[in-house]
């Protein structure tokens, strides 16, 4: 299931903070900026930016600590990768692109749909459905705080050791065999897996998205309230949960009730077979083409200039 598209040259972009590796597939077209899911990379986008290169500008890029791109040693909450972003396009010259984003990456898009509205077209979000907590939270408590084993099992996350490798390899096979019996595991997570790899201080192998940035990340992610986000969004959203948000029915509620939130139009689909966060990468023709169906209705909006957020 390899695509035979020819990938561009990469760059390194210094957005004055840290430097983020970018693939930018050219073109005159509108341009999409695809943002992945925590600890993938732009490699996840090989098999989906192929069928829609034709009618856009494809871009896609490693969030900090991802991938190639550079690693701080702080600042990992969403408004720190959202400001990479906005830096990106920035450099870039692109004035406004749609969002396409996966689980962190999706986090990232609304809350640059929500801080700069101006710049964002449209946002696809397979992710940031819905909050730990609150009124559109999936746990049965106000906060954090309030979830002792929350609390504990974070405590038990940080005080693991970092998994590293003797080789590159090991790292790759160690994958494989954890995904074994499942249908995650394909020629495009292996591309993923082996990309993301970088030699630590010690000569050992480890994901880029290392443990002391993803830990930071999620003390943060607990504590997000994607709602007040969405209440600021101006531009047409396409929220896709994925077949097990449908089948529940408390979080495909909340899903229904933030659909509600955004001041533009929102539509809600559900991609057979979608499997967050690997639907990309599982299945690139449908949501491909649930993208392209999406952004096709957005532009024509744009082209009667209708289109939410212009105003």
């Amino acid at each position: 299931m390899q695509s035979q598209h020819a990938f561009p040259t990469p760059r390194q972009i210094r957005t004055g903070r840290v430097d983020i590796q970018v693939e930018d597939h050219g073109g005159s077209c509108p341009a999409i900026l695809f943002l992945h899911f925590g600890g993938a990379n732009l490699r996840m986008w090989d098999l989906v930016i192929p069928r829609m290169k034709d009618a856009y500008r494809c871009v896609a890029l490693d969030l900090r600590a991802h991938g190639k791109s550079g690693a701080p040693a702080s600042g990992y909450g969403v408004a720190d990768f959202a400001g990479d972003v906005l830096a990106v396009l920035d450099a870039l010259e692109i004035d406004r692109a749609h969002i396409v984003g996966s689980s962190i990456g999706a986090e990232v898009g609304l809350h640059l749909a929500a801080s700069h509205p101006t710049r964002v077209s449209s946002l696809l979000a397979d992710g940031a459905l819905h909050s730990e907590y609150g009124p559109f939270g999936t746990r049965p408590f106000d906060s954090l705080e309030d979830d002792a084993g929350m609390l504990d099992r974070l405590q038990t996350m940080a005080a693991r050791e970092e998994k590293a490798y003797e080789s590159a390899d090991a790292l790759v096979e160690a994958t494989r065999e954890m995904y074994e019996g499942s249908p995650h595991w394909n020629e495009a997570l292996a591309a993923v897996t082996a990309y993301g790899i970088v030699e630590r201080e010690d000569g050992a192998f480890v994901n880029a998205w290392r443990k002391w940035a993803r830990d930071e990340y999620m003390r943060g992610y607990f504590r997000l309230r994607v709602e007040e986000d969405w209440k600021r969004v101006r531009c047409p959203v396409l929220m896709l949960p994925d077949e097990d948000a449908r089948e529940e029915a408390e979080t495909f509620q909340i899903i229904e009730r933030l659909a509600k939130l955004p001041r533009g139009s929102c539509e809600v689909l559900v991609v057979p077979e979608s499997d967050h966060p690997f639907s990309w990468i599982r299945s690139p023709e449908a949501m491909a083409g649930a993208a392209l169906g999406f952004l096709g209705r957005v532009d024509a909006m744009a082209a009667t200039n209708s289109t939410p957020g212009d105003s």
